[in-house]
């Protein structure tokens, strides 16, 4: 029984999740054009993408653990039950805690040295980037396809879709420039004006 609270909690956390994806990308980027250009204004981007980071994670962990609590205290506790100690409970369990884990690396740049420092910046970006990209729906689907041959449920029609790059670039084009707008966002509304 999915209510209407549970959904709109789910597609604001799937959005969350595509800005990890994008802080990871758009990170990395600041950090290469960084290491052969030296411009303050880089640094100071990646600090504010370090720190919009920091803070959607808070966000992204407090809806994702009320989504938890709703969906598990509803009637779908057996489906819960039989995922949870079935022959994939590891991978059901991988998934269902990678976000609360996601979280908790993204709150080791409460640590100045790590957050000020690149080298440390750029060894978590890369561990975002890595769990964002081979985790929640692509893990979700990795655990649906080999349930379904495990249990012979896969259907013998496969179409292969011919339009997955346009739709690969396309998503990794949105979710860069959502963060990069958002990152620009909160620079401009922490930023001192200039007195005449």
């Amino acid at each position: 029984m999915e209510t209407e609270a549970y959904n709109i909690l789910r597609a604001i956390c799937h959005f969350l999740d595509g800005l990890f994806f994008g802080y990871g990308i758009i990170t990395l980027l600041a950090l290469l054009i960084f290491l052969f250009y030296k411009k303050r204004e880089l640094r100071t981007f990646i600090n504010y993408a370090v720190h919009v980071a920091r803070n959607l994670a808070i966000v992204y962990f407090i809806l994702y653990s009320i989504s938890l609590v709703i969906y598990y205290s509803s009637k779908e506790f057996d489906f819960f039950n039989e995922r949870a100690t079935g022959p994939y409970a590891l991978t059901y369990w991988i998934m269902l805690l990678r976000p609360l884990i996601f979280c908790g690396i993204l709150q080791l740049f409460w640590i100045k040295k790590l957050a000020n420092t690149l080298r440390y910046v750029g060894l978590i970006t890369c561990v975002v980037l890595f769990v964002s990209l081979f985790s929640g729906s692509v893990f979700e689907r990795l655990v649906i396809i080999t349930a379904a041959y495990n249990r012979d449920y896969f259907l013998e029609e496969s179409q292969f879709n011919t339009d997955l790059i346009i739709i690969v670039s396309s998503y990794i084009i949105e979710k860069t420039v959502l963060f990069c707008a958002l990152v620009f966002t909160i620079w401009a509304i922490n930023r001192e004006p200039k007195l005449k």
